[in-house]
């Protein structure tokens, strides 16, 4: 068992209890120890691990991009102990090990227990995992009637749609440049063919 108190952050304060043989660290709203996604910036989305291995808990770095910092050192993994302080990146939120009893790992279901601050809801967190516009539309129309008739799409067309990747923000971009240049040169057209 480990317990966490957080010393540093929007959360400072509270305290977290694990049974469990991996706590994953992080601003995703599905870590164990979440961080809040608007306020504790240098922590990453998935910054860290805490592992039971061979009866001992060891703090691994997940490929964070600010660092996971032990006791003011720079680490990628390392075995913690009692009173050690953990940074989540230079100057940002901070965990202080407030006990740990080390044992042989288990399968056993995680368990946790928390006080202090109350864990986000991952519903309202704007870094939860992407929703497709047609669940989020389906969701609208079942909570409530200002849609009308519309209908939302099957099941299968949600999860179909769900698989398909995202472009990315360039990618995006160069579309819309497109577009623009597109729409100048047919106006150019036009505009040539009319005088």
């Amino acid at each position: 068992m480990i317990r966490l108190c957080q010393t540093k952050g929007a959360d400072a304060g509270r305290e977290l209890e694990f049974k469990q043989d991996l706590i994953r660290i992080g601003r995703m709203p599905d870590s164990d120890v979440n961080f809040d996604p608007e306020v504790d910036l240098d922590a990453s989305g998935r910054h860290a691990e805490i592992r039971n291995e061979d009866g001992r808990y060891l703090l691994i770095d997940t490929g964070s991009r600010n660092g996971t910092w032990l006791n003011g050192q720079r680490i990628k993994h390392a075995a913690l102990g009692d009173g050690d302080e953990i940074e989540f990146g230079r100057g940002g939120p901070k965990i202080l090990i407030a006990s740990v009893r080390n044992r042989p790992s288990s399968r056993e279901p995680t368990g946790r227990i928390t006080s202090g601050v109350t864990r986000r809801d991952p519903k309202f967190d704007p870094l939860a995992m992407p929703v497709t516009t047609a669940t989020r539309l389906e969701d609208l129309v079942s909570r409530s009637g200002a849609l009308g008739s519309l209908k939302s799409p099957p099941a299968s067309e949600a999860r179909a749609s769900s698989r398909r990747p995202r472009p990315s923000r360039n990618s995006t971009l160069l579309w819309g440049a497109a577009g623009v240049l597109l729409v100048a040169a047919i106006a150019l057209i036009v505009t040539t063919a009319l005088q």
